[in-house]
């Protein structure tokens, strides 16, 4: 069976790893996967990750938004070489191309997010409810809607989504497994830098307004103010890390970290996980947390 799977980008994060994992598990010998992005991929990006299973990875290294109709016809004249059996999008740029294709082949999305309680907090009000009628209208056109968690198809099915069905989202067993799992929690303190003492609260995810992170460093300076025996860690990158940087300034128990590639590790050094986050289809970040045995 050929597969092609149609996203964005393949900018680490909780959806793009998901796709690692999906793709990871597939027999090879039973399926041939072909990935398209869609927009250049940053430095931060999975895209030799993908490679390193053997799929094919092709980039059409577009601008975000502008040019949709290029973009469409490119993404069809490759679908019309590779002849997939599915095509499966993830994302609303990916959605409402895939969407629009006319080809006689099952397409199928994965839905990751409250459309009206994401778009409209990161990228405004009007910009964003508008991102939200589309996307809703869009989802529609599909054979099939899988939402990542019971909650998330339930919302859909409120837009009037009614082809959706739920798949929750995984670990990796290797990231439970993980060999850090084995090493004393003292250790990995001390090798990661972080205090030896006290309890450490770990957060871990992209620094923006919807995960909050100011809410929980603000938590921090109000109730423990220079408390060594409480630490706050936060690990991870985005828009407000510099502003996080400004606001723990002169906080000796708050460490912000910045991004990482072995969070298993921060997990296993920590006590807690913490999470602000102001809407989640499905926590990738706390269910990864309560692999590693972390209360939440």
């Amino acid at each position: 069976m050929n597969i092609s799977f149609v996203v964005s980008t393949l900018k680490r994060s909780g959806p793009t790893n998901q796709l690692f994992n999906l793709i990871k598990y597939l027999d090879k010998e039973k399926f041939c996967i072909q990935i398209i992005t869609l927009s250049p991929e940053c430095l931060d990006s999975r895209f030799l990750d993908f490679l390193s299973l053997g799929v094919e990875v092709i980039s059409l290294n577009q601008n975000r938004w502008r040019g949709l109709l290029g973009v469409k016809s490119r993404l069809n004249s490759i679908l019309s070489i590779s002849k997939p059996d599915v095509i499966h999008s993830h994302g609303i740029r990916a959605d409402y191309l895939v969407s629009r294709l006319k080809m006689a082949v099952p397409k199928f999305s994965t839905v990751h997010n409250f459309p009206q309680l994401d778009y409209p907090k990161r990228y405004g009000f009007l910009l964003g409810w508008l991102m939200v009628l589309v996307h809703t209208k869009t989802m529609k056109r599909f054979d099939c809607c899988v939402g990542v968690s019971d909650s998330v198809v339930a919302n859909l099915r409120q837009f009037g989504v009614s082809n959706s069905i739920s798949v929750r989202n995984g670990v990796d067993e290797d990231f439970i497994l993980s060999k850090k799992k084995t090493i004393k929690k003292a250790i990995l303190r001390k090798d990661l830098k972080l205090p030896a003492e006290g309890e450490i609260w770990v957060s871990s995810g992209h620094l923006s307004n919807i995960k909050d992170p100011l809410f929980l460093i603000n938590l921090w300076k109000t109730n423990f103010f220079q408390n060594d025996k409480r630490h706050l860690v936060l690990v991870g990158n985005g828009e407000l890390f510099e502003i996080c940087k400004r606001y723990c300034d002169g906080q000796t128990n708050i460490h912000l970290i910045g991004r990482v590639v072995n969070v298993a590790d921060y997990l296993c050094a920590s006590d807690f996980y913490i999470s602000a986050s102001k809407a989640e289809g499905f926590p990738m970040a706390v269910i990864e947390a309560l692999a590693c045995g972390l209360p939440v």
